[in-house]
């Protein structure tokens, strides 16, 4: 006979049942586990006239909410036209959602300090900080001709994640 329990292991939303997805009222979950995620944005050596594009996070679950963001760098990028945005595509409606209070930020100039983090402000349209099972929170960094190429650029995001159903 063998030692190993069959049954299936019981789970934090199994004694709060908040804790599940579509758990509120308003079909949001009442309450949720941070996870934090901490992603390059870019190769160690940021590049002129490069465009660099990645995922942040994937939503596992209906009701994600992106909490905070935070932006830093080994090497602060100096000069020319550049452009950092993150958006929380909705796949079900196959369109972006600004996570921003703005459309973007310099990169040059955030964050102010090499070698610290500095957080990002939100937009207040909370809806466009939710994310549903396969959303996706994505970077576009745009960089110009730099002065002082940017070197170990990387996000942190705090996203509140339910448990899955």
């Amino acid at each position: 006979m063998s030692g190993v329990k069959s049954d299936r292991l019981l789970s934090l939303g199994d004694f709060l049942p908040n804790l599940k997805a579509k758990s509120g009222s308003t079909g949001f979950p009442a309450i949720g586990l941070q996870h934090i995620v901490t992603v390059p944005m870019g190769p160690p050596l940021l590049v002129d006239g490069a465009t660099y594009k990645g995922i942040v996070f994937i939503a596992p679950t209906d009701g994600c909410y992106i909490k905070e963001l935070h932006v830093g760098a080994a090497v602060k990028m100096a000069g020319g036209t550049n452009t950092l945005a993150f958006d929380n595509y909705d796949a079900s409606a196959n369109a972006a959602r600004n996570a921003l209070s703005t459309t973007n930020i310099d990169p040059a100039a955030v964050p102010a300090v090499a070698l610290e983090g500095d957080k990002l402000t939100l937009t207040a349209t909370n809806i466009n900080r939710y994310m549903d099972q396969g959303d996706v929170l994505n970077f576009t960094l745009v960089c110009g001709t730099m002065t002082t190429d940017g070197q170990g650029f990387a996000v942190t995001a705090v996203i509140v994640v339910p448990e899955s159903l």
